[in-house]
């Protein structure tokens, strides 16, 4: 080789040292960076001059080292392992949440237990059937039926109003999701246009378009691809949401059926308003269904603001439009796939039933009000004042629509007539059953359940049934924060920075471009030798 051209196999392993120091010193600054991927830098050999031929082969001497490329180290199969790991943890870390929730307004673990509220209540009667016509008896069963139904509406109205609040981070998460779909959509056109010339690569907007798409998976099932160009193409349940530089959008909308109550729905608005999730897909591992923190925001809220009558026989037109019966059991099933509205229509069906049972009672009624107790002896029961009225006359005896008579409220001694007869003897008889409510049984818990059960009964299997429930999405939440972990670990070995991997490798580099530089210097002083000895 002559040795002018010497010089450059000394300044390309200058070069190439150069671009591998800064590489590593790129890894070192995003050590903590979320979402940043390892890069290593591809060296390859420059091209070979040929300076003569042996018997079979060229006799030929290299001209150094190229810096060839720098790729981001990641693996794709981990990478959709961890995301649809992901995407599981977001739906049953928000399922758990919501129950959580729950048990948070009726405060079995708050010191405020609505089970102390449903005792004293019963203890106000159980007191009264000893003595119906004391005053004080009578003023203490009103005072705690206030407190009562309080806390009762406190606990039903607070659900109501959580429901609200999940309606809204519907809606805020599908803003979420089109705001990605248009950042992943951005990203894709920047990386082709820096990586069309087949010269740099958009490591750096790779990385966050990688990170979108983790944060994506949280929130729903996603499948995704990427074209010969760099872009990445991505599904959402199973719907285009970015395809070829475009972005259809998810829209949170309020059909028609809904604007009484104003919850929202996620719909597609590219492809006919058709829904994003399916009411009667089953939830199941098995088919992956379980995804996404979207969905269990979606199922969990219910769809609709449940009520007692979501327990008793309905109606419903059918696809063809014929009135159709329902059962009590098949109305139940259309609110029990969520256990949010399950629970608020168990709950408001348990406190129809008391206060209906009690006004019956007090207006001189059997319990049922089929029949009026001693109907010689009993004046019009309509002059009877009820317990509890409703605050909307044209509403149902829902729980938050009911209060406390205010005639009661200020005179006590007119409730049931202050169980005097029309004789002046003592109604003992609806003091005796009002207390007897308490003690009977009342109801099944759902008419899926076959045990009949007391109200204080009944209030256990609510408050069991949420606890199972939690119970069950608790494990699985923390399962899959393990696998998601243990997912993101394995990742992290393929993709994340050692420091003390990237310090070898830069004092390697280092020596190589000090190497580099002395084998320039060397030729440099051969070439002065031979210019001064010529």
């Amino acid at each position: 080789m002559p040795l002018m051209g010497s010089f450059y196999v000394g300044v390309s392993g200058l070069q190439t040292s150069q671009y591998a120091l800064n590489t590593t010193a790129h890894n070192l600054a995003n050590l903590h960076t979320t979402g940043y991927t390892r890069q290593q830098v591809y060296q390859a050999n420059r091209i070979y001059n040929t300076v003569g031929h042996s018997f079979n082969n060229d006799l030929q001497v290299g001209m150094g080292s190229a810096y060839q490329d720098v790729r981001a180290i990641r693996d794709s199969f981990l990478d959709r392992h961890y995301r649809t790991e992901n995407g599981r943890s977001g739906y049953y870390s928000t399922c758990y949440e919501v129950i959580e929730e729950v048990n948070m307004h009726f405060g079995e673990t708050e010191g405020t237990q609505f089970q102390k509220a449903l005792q004293e209540f019963q203890q106000a009667f159980q007191n009264l059937a000893t003595k119906p016509s004391d005053a004080t008896m009578q003023g203490k069963v009103v005072t705690t039926a206030k407190q009562f139904l309080d806390r009762a509406q406190m606990i039903y109205n607070g659900l109501a109003e959580y429901q609200n609040n999940l309606n809204q981070q519907i809606k805020d998460q599908v803003d979420k999701i089109n705001k990605y779909a248009d950042q992943i959509a951005d990203l894709n056109e920047r990386i082709v246009s820096i990586e069309a010339g087949k010269v740099e690569g958009a490591n750096d907007l790779r990385d966050a378009r990688n990170q979108i798409l983790d944060e994506l998976s949280a929130m729903g099932r996603i499948e995704y691809s990427e074209d010969l160009y760099g872009r990445v193409n991505v599904q959402f349940e199973g719907v285009d949401l970015v395809k070829n530089g475009n972005v259809y959008k998810m829209e949170a909308k309020i059909l028609d059926e809904d604007k009484d109550t104003g919850f929202y729905t996620p719909v597609w608005p590219a492809y006919k308003d058709q829904r994003v999730f399916s009411l009667t897909q089953p939830i199941s591992a098995d088919i992956g269904s379980d995804n996404g923190s979207l969905k269990a925001l979606y199922f969990s809220r219910g769809t609709k603001v449940a009520t007692y009558k979501d327990m008793e026989v309905s109606t419903e037109t059918d696809k063809n439009g014929n009135l159709v019966t329902l059962t009590p059991a098949e109305t139940f099933d259309k609110v029990a796939g969520s256990s949010l509205t399950a629970i608020m229509t168990e709950f408001d069906h348990m406190i129809n039933g008391m206060v209906t049972m009690i006004n019956n009672l007090v207006q001189g009624r059997s319990a049922d009000g089929s029949t009026v107790i001693n109907p010689e002896a009993v004046s019009n029961p309509n002059d009877y004042p009820p317990l509890f009225t409703l605050i909307s006359s044209n509403g149902d005896y829902t729980t938050s629509n009911l209060t406390v008579n205010q005639e009661l409220l200020l005179e006590p001694t007119h409730l049931n007539n202050g169980f005097m007869l029309s004789d002046q003897s003592v109604n003992q008889e609806v003091a005796d059953a009002l207390g007897q409510i308490f003690t009977d049984k009342f109801s099944t818990l759902n008419p899926g359940t076959a045990t009949p059960l007391n109200f204080e009964e009944y209030y256990i299997g609510i408050v069991n049934q949420y606890a199972n429930i939690g119970n069950t999405y608790k494990a699985a939440a923390e399962a899959q924060e393990v696998s998601v972990l243990s997912a993101d670990n394995e990742r992290q070995k393929v993709m994340g920075v050692s420091d003390s991997e990237e310090l070898t490798k830069m004092i390697r580099y280092q020596n190589a471009y000090n190497a580099s530089s002395r084998y320039i210097n060397t030729v440099n002083a051969m070439l002065d030798n031979l210019l001064n000895i010529i």
